[in-house]
């Protein structure tokens, strides 16, 4: 899914372990890319991981959030520390990484930042929970970025993934999910690879005159209200 070389750039994943934060990785670092892996901590800790980043690497050129927390409930039952720990992770880590990260890339003339969101966060449905709004305030947050931070040269731009799954016989564990993918258009759920792709093409110098977008990468969930079909 090689969107373009990256050779001699460095990037920070969030999240970047599994899933598709591992497809991000893999597929920065097979376009040349060194990649760094970094959990959401507090500023000081995060603050503390892109100092011994930027030591060893001398550098950071590209930043994807892409860590986060699911939680799942109607609002009327959500805990209200089950509200602010869904908010910490996907909101406040992503504005705490983003920050750290872009005082970096403000130093150096530049760099390019993609939020991932997700299908969640542009359209409702009930028992959403905090994920549904954090992920919607992760679209404001990138737009915000954008705005603010491009005279300094970096570009910030979000991905919004739909259902995704490995290429493995998933359905039979999760019919209900399966139910809603065979309504989507394209009748499947993504592959963490074509995630993968997004965010390297919104990495990547094809890109250079877009900013503050956010690009929905799921199968035309957008087109139907497969949820509630």
């Amino acid at each position: 899914m090689n969107q373009g070389d990256f050779t001699g750039r460095v990037a920070l994943v969030t999240g970047g372990s599994k899933g598709i934060g591992r497809a991000i990785s893999l597929a920065l670092a097979q376009a040349g890319a060194d990649i760094a892996l970094l959990l959401h901590g507090d500023r000081a800790q995060v603050a503390g991981a892109i100092e011994a980043m930027c030591a060893r690497y001398g550098r950071i050129d590209m930043l994807v959030n892409n860590a986060g927390a699911n939680g799942s409930g109607d609002l009327l039952s959500v805990a209200d520390d089950e509200w602010q720990r869904v908010i910490q992770v996907n909101l406040t880590g992503s504005f705490v990484v983003a920050t750290e990260t872009a005082k970096v890339m403000r130093a150096r003339g530049g760099g390019g930042i993609v939020n991932i969101a997700g299908a969640s966060a542009h359209r409702c449905y009930p028992g959403a929970g905090a994920y549904g709004p954090a992920k919607a305030a992760i679209i404001n947050l990138t737009r915000q970025m954008a705005v603010e931070w491009a005279p300094y040269g970096i570009r910030v731009n979000g991905v919004s993934p739909g259902p995704v799954r490995e290429d493995t016989p998933w359905q039979q564990h999760e019919p209900a999910l399966a139910a809603e993918v065979a309504r989507l258009p394209l009748r499947r759920a993504g592959l963490p690879e074509e995630i993968a792709g997004a965010v390297a093409y919104l990495l990547s110098d094809s890109a250079a005159y877009i900013t503050g977008h956010m690009l929905a990468v799921e199968g035309g969930v957008h087109c139907t209200w497969y949820m509630t079909a």
